[in-house]
């Protein structure tokens, strides 16, 4: 009696695994409200990294230029933050640099960081 007791339980429990672990493989994981998600590479995402391109420039006191975006990601919050990274042509060498850039909701836009990778 113990044993088919026992038998029906360890049905019953590899059944409910079973159909956990399906589920989980048919999960598609969604992005969470405020956090980092894919963009396209648009033309807001063009103004930022010009932005970006044209501020760090000025920081550095020399010339830059944007070759390319190679990746673009953003976040909604009171304003837009954009983590790009990007191809820059940088005293005749081209270098690829990682930057996050603030677009406030006056639209105005500040370069929060710029790391040389």
């Amino acid at each position: 009696m113990k044993k088919a007791r026992s038998l029906r339980l360890t049905v019953l429990l590899s059944a409910c695994l079973l159909s956990v672990v399906v589920a989980a493989d048919d999960f598609v994981p969604m992005i969470l409200p405020g956090s980092y998600g894919p963009v396209e590479l648009n033309t807001r995402v063009r103004t930022a990294a010009d932005f970006a391109v044209a501020e760090q420039a000025k920081r550095e006191a020399m010339s830059l230029k944007l070759t390319s975006v190679s990746r673009a990601e953003k976040q909604v919050v009171a304003g837009t933050n954009y983590r790009l990274v990007l191809i820059v042509e940088r005293a005749g060498s081209t270098r690829q640099a990682k930057v996050m850039v603030f677009q406030d909701l006056k639209a105005r836009y500040w370069l929060k960081s710029w790391e040389w990778l």
